[in-house]
């Protein structure tokens, strides 16, 4: 048995390894969201065909359409439509998506995707909530960190099917999972992140989303924690208020009720959002 667990456990980081790194457009369109001077058309030269095909879709889909009264067929006017934040969103989705394109199971990775991308938007928002500078740092973590169930599902099916049969709850498939990989979809998650070099904070964030063990940002580990139960139906959005405000991450003392509905319709709102951008990101290119 120990041989077993080794010898997957060596395909999964080799599997992890052969992962191909986040196209070098993405990479540049991000860092030049971040000017506050960049302006949609110089935005707009620098996106490849298939990026610029998604924001088209994002910006004539359901939940943007009702924006203008024609349709958008230009790239720099849809991204004036939808906003430098969505757009950053989109040019995340659709690389991440499409490093797992080749699936032959597509479909049956959608569940997952739309948990993804709704726990990001919801991760967003609350991180809004409690005046957390970092937003996009929160979506990040939000959209990527079940991407170790991702691989589990796509690489090794036949494992995926023994935990879908043998577990029922978190702690469960957790547990199974240190049986049969001797690591969690978390920590393959984290591994994930870090091939793909992002930041120390981040790589926690996702590695620790279960236990809540949290030392580098304790305030982004809470921020993806919650979101991930809310996205879940496992709390209220008053409930996880008062789980941050136990933890000292306040929200705006000033705020009255009226306004913190306000925010929770917001938090509803942008998790709708989720079917609109994967709908967008699937959609080919032509």
């Amino acid at each position: 048995m120990e041989q077993v667990q080794e010898a997957l456990l060596e395909k999964v980081i080799q599997q992890i390894e052969h992962l191909p790194t986040l196209p070098q457009v993405v990479t540049k369109v991000l860092a030049m969201t971040d000017s506050a001077h960049i302006s949609a058309v110089e935005l707009s030269k620098e996106m490849d065909q298939t990026l610029s095909a998604k924001v088209l879709k994002m910006a004539n889909s359901a939940y943007y359409g009702g924006r203008t009264a024609r349709k958008v067929n230009t790239v720099h006017h849809a991204i004036v439509i939808i906003g430098l934040d969505a757009l950053k969103e989109i040019i995340l989705t659709t690389s991440l998506f499409h490093t797992f394109r080749d699936s032959k199971e597509i479909e049956s990775l959608q569940p997952l995707w739309q948990h993804s991308l709704e726990c990001g938007l919801a991760a967003k928002r609350l991180a809004w909530v409690v005046r957390f500078e970092a937003m996009d740092e929160a979506y990040l973590v939000g959209l990527i960190h079940d991407i170790g169930r991702l691989i589990i599902q796509q690489y090794f099916p036949d494992q995926f099917a023994l935990l879908k049969r043998r577990t029922n709850g978190i702690t469960e498939e957790i547990g199974l999972e240190r049986e049969i990989f001797g690591m969690t979809h978390a920590e393959i998650g984290a591994r994930v992140a870090e091939q793909w070099n992002f930041p120390e904070n981040l790589i926690e964030a996702i590695a620790q989303h279960h236990d809540g063990e949290w030392r580098l940002n304790p305030k982004l580990g809470r921020i993806l924690f919650y979101a991930d139960q809310f996205v879940l139906g496992e709390v209220d959005f008053q409930k996880m208020l008062d789980l941050f405000r136990e933890a000292g991450m306040n929200y705006p003392p000033n705020w009255k009720d009226e306004e913190l509905k306000k925010a929770e319709d917001l938090l509803q709102e942008e998790i709708k959002k989720a079917s609109s951008m994967l709908e967008s990101s699937r959609a080919p290119a032509n």
